[in-house]
C-alpha cells in the first residue's frame, strides 16, 4: 500500500475530521509503516512502549492477561482504529496485548515524534491530542459499560 492509499483511508475517518489534508499528510510523513503476519505479537502487556499505532490494513486483537492460565480477549480493532496511545502520553507500561488477527499493516507514531510535533507545530499537536482524547473517552465509555454488564450479571447470579 502507498502513502496515498493510507491518506485516503484516514481522511474519511471521523477521528481525523479536524485535521486539514496538509496536516494529515504531515502526520503520515512522520509515521513508520509496519507489517505483521496473522498471529504476530504487536504489543506485549507490561512492556515499555514508545509508539501509538493506527491500523491501515487488517485486524488487531486486544487481550489482557488475568493469570498464568487465563488470557481475556477484549476486542477486535479494525482499519482506522488507534491503539497503544497511552505510550506516547504517559510512561505507564503497556496495559494489554495486541496481536495481528489477520495479516496487518499499521502506521506507528513515536513518542519522540509526538514531542517534536508539540514543539514545532503546536496547532497540529493540539489537534492530535484531541484525537487521542476522543479515543481514550470512547475506551473509558466502553469499559464503564462492560463493568456495568459484569456487575449486573453478578447481581443476577446472586439473586437466583
Amino acid at each position: 500500500m502507498t502513502a496515498e492509499k493510507y491518506f485516503s483511508i484516514l481522511k474519511t475517518d471521523p477521528k481525523f475530521i479536524d485535521l486539514t489534508q496538509d496536516e494529515l499528510r504531515e502526520v503520515l510523513s512522520y509515521c513508520e509503516v509496519q507489517t505483521f503476519k496473522k498471529g504476530d505479537d504487536i504489543i506485549k502487556e507490561g512492556q515499555h512502549g514508545d509508539k501509538l499505532h493506527i491500523i491501515v490494513e487488517g485486524e488487531v486483537g486486544i487481550s489482557k492477561i488475568i493469570s498464568n492460565q487465563v488470557v481475556f480477549f477484549i476486542t477486535t480493532l479494525k482499519v482506522g482504529e488507534i491503539f497503544g496511545e497511552m505510550a506516547i502520553i504517559s510512561d505507564y507500561p503497556r496495559s494489554a496485548n495486541a496481536f495481528a488477527k489477520t495479516d496487518t499493516v499499521i502506521l506507528s507514531l513515536s513518542k519522540e515524534i509526538f514531542k517534536k510535533i508539540k514543539s514545532e507545530n503546536p496547532l497540529l499537536f493540539g489537534k492530535l491530542s484531541f484525537v487521542l482524547s476522543k479515543v481514550l473517552a470512547e475506551r473509558l465509555f466502553k469499559i464503564e459499560d462492560r463493568i456495568k454488564s459484569i456487575l449486573k450479571a453478578t447481581l443476577n447470579h446472586e439473586v437466583i
